[in-house]
């Protein structure tokens, strides 16, 4: 907790041990009672005798009020839950001012009691104020009472809310018959038109009115009488007066029950993030022990600092003290109440990230609260977790080659088969009696193709297998979709099935990462070829379709003839660690998602008819937004 903080409140502060001993007084408290702060925070064993002993500081309490003080106090230390009592208080010139005290708990983050933190407001003036308000009401229902003129008050519904001895005598009903009710209710009064008309009148008017009034068959009544609406402080009206005398002003406690609350909330320094108070001049005047080990600046030496000199960077100087400004004349503030993420300045003059919030009080002049929290530890797991995602999604590429690795070397068998056949040919017709060139020729053509084959197959393995980093550039997906069919095929020929692309040409260009998309294309082709690898009563088919969504998005289609999708785990195919494989790791589909969705896409899959699955993905167009 910051003691100078607390020591400067214009207020009574203290600090209260869960045992109920108190720990700390502030200035202001030893000022106003004058008593020492070591009487006050002397420990429980010297002092507590008996189970309602009040503790030191608590003995400036008037001799009529400690019994019931007593019970409060300990009774909100035993429940945890802090206490709030009124009772006059000894001050150090010698006369008893009533305060108005209360404590609140702080609690460590399994809601344990760690100590009870209270401040106590002078309310000796507003007591005075409040008994001269009962004396006031005392006097002026003696004089509406002593009137001569029957007088009454009604709300807005007809309801009598007050009426006078004269009203009693003329009507021959008592108050205790007629308060709360309306002229329907009692017979007496029931044929009194008029006054319920003249009463819709008077709200309706908005005005001040006289009345005229004839003598009717229940009784005497009264002439001239002065009838107006009484309005609340939000101006709405709540009552029509009948020759009544001023309205009383409401009462002030909920303004001083709000600058108790504000009081309390500045002695609260329990945070683990950086706490720093700042003045309407941009002066350090509160410094937290976190805020040194954040910003490097003990408080000795950042106290009296400006802000803007001390912590923020010097990009962002100009728009602070404009900030401020703008604050100070019209109470706006665009951070205020807010948690923003922006960059702070190390003493050592490094800048590093934070999550700031600011509240501004007002007391005497405007004051504010800085919480800030170095985001530096929650950058680097960020960081840590983007690399192991990566990393992860390497991992499943790799796992995704491995399961091809039979077909790949059949593909690449092929061609050096082939390039070993022509180089025994060409060298065969150039080594004749009589060199035949055309057929040698013919032979290293050959021999060339099928070795750039064999290139082009091993370049495309390199591709989706080195570690490299994330590169969006501009790419025909289409082509993606041919190598990795041409990757493939020697599984389609191995498990029988045919491939129907439908692949348009006109397709615009995507912007993404070649190798990532790549990953997903052969994942969602394997799972293909797994899912229709036990399929014995149909035909063995993938679709492969292309088409555009509104120019601007391109969607990707895979329909096979497997054995389908179960529509209850549909939901859950690209959660991480859900499989529908025996020996699936549940995170092909999962790390499909987050690719696609990095490249601000959509994947998704549903039930094949009349049988397979259908999975497809959307991505947006180069040219797009």
């Amino acid at each position: 907790m910051h003691l100078e903080v607390l020591h400067k409140l214009p207020a009574v502060a203290w600090t209260v041990t869960r045992h109920g001993s108190c720990d700390f007084v502030n200035q202001f408290y030893v000022d106003a009672t004058g008593l020492s702060a070591d009487y006050c925070t002397a420990p429980l064993k010297t002092w507590r005798k008996t189970p309602s002993d009040l503790p030191p500081f608590l003995s400036v309490l008037h001799p009529d009020h400690k019994e019931r003080v007593s019970h409060i106090f300990w009774d909100g230390v035993r429940s945890g839950g802090g206490w709030t009592f009124e009772a006059p208080f000894l001050h150090a010139d010698g006369s008893y001012h009533w305060h108005f005290d209360r404590a609140v708990p702080v609690r460590d983050a399994q809601g344990k009691v760690l100590r009870f933190v209270g401040s106590s407001s002078d309310i000796q003036e507003l007591r005075s104020e409040r008994d001269s308000l009962v004396d006031r009401e005392r006097r002026l229902l003696a004089i509406i009472d002593g009137s001569p003129n029957p007088i009454f008050l009604k709300d807005p519904d007809g309801r009598f809310l007050l009426v006078n001895r004269e009203f009693e005598r003329i009507t021959g009903v008592s108050r205790d018959q007629i308060i709360g009710k309306t002229e329907d209710d009692l017979s007496k009064l029931r044929e009194a038109g008029a006054l319920r008309t003249n009463d819709r009148d008077v709200p309706r008017s908005g005005e001040v009115m006289l009345e005229e009034l004839a003598t009717t068959d229940i009784g005497p009544r009264w002439g001239a009488v002065r009838k107006f609406s009484i309005v609340d402080g939000d101006g709405r009206i709540y009552a029509t007066a009948h020759i009544t005398t001023d309205v009383t002003a409401r009462k002030k406690a909920e303004e001083h029950l709000r600058l108790a609350e504000d009081q309390t909330r500045l002695i609260l320094d329990s945070s683990l993030d950086a706490v720093i108070t700042i003045d309407a001049r941009d002066t350090i005047t509160g410094w937290s022990k976190s805020a040194e080990d954040i910003f490097g600046w003990s408080c000795e030496e950042a106290v009296g600092k400006r802000i803007v000199d001390t912590i923020i960077p010097m990009q962002y100087r100009e728009a602070h003290l404009r900030g401020c400004e703008h604050f100070l004349a019209t109470g706006e503030g665009a951070i205020l109440n807010r948690r923003v993420e922006i960059a702070a300045l190390h003493r050592a003059g490094h800048e590093f990230p934070v999550e700031l919030t600011v509240t501004a009080i007002r007391l005497e002049s405007w004051h504010f609260t800085a919480f800030v929290r170095d985001l530096t530890d929650k950058r680097r797991v960020e960081e840590a977790l983007r690399e192991a995602r990566e990393e992860l999604t390497r991992v499943t590429r790799l796992t995704a080659m491995g399961q091809l690795s039979a077909s790949i070397a059949h593909e690449i068998n092929q061609p050096l088969t082939a390039v070993a056949a022509n180089s025994d040919t060409c060298l065969y017709w150039l080594s004749t009696k009589e060199p035949d060139l055309a057929k040698a020729r013919a032979a290293a053509q050959r021999l060339a193709k099928d070795a750039r084959r064999a290139s082009e197959i091993i370049a495309r393995i390199k591709a989706l297998m080195n570690k490299t980093p994330v590169e969006k550039a501009p790419l025909d997906i289409m082509d993606a979709i041919r190598d990795v069919m041409k990757l493939t095929q020697g599984e389609f020929r191995k498990h029988r099935i045919t491939t129907l692309a439908d692949l348009h040409d006109s397709v615009p260009r995507i912007n993404g990462d070649r190798v990532q998309l790549e990953q997903v294309i052969l994942n969602l082709v394997l799972n293909s070829i797994d899912s229709m690898m036990l399929v014995e009563d149909r035909p063995r088919t993938l679709s492969i379709r292309s088409r555009v969504l509104d120019d601007r998005m391109v969607e990707i289609s895979f329909h096979d003839t497997g054995v389908g999708l179960d529509s209850t785990v549909v939901d859950r195919l690209f959660n991480a660690f859900f499989t529908t494989k025996h020996n699936g790791t549940g995170m092909g589909l999962a790390i499909c998602r987050s690719i696609i969705e990095a490249h601000d896409g959509q994947i998704s899959a549903t039930p094949g008819a009349p049988f397979g699955a259908v999975f497809q993905f959307s991505l947006p167009t180069a040219d797009g937004p």
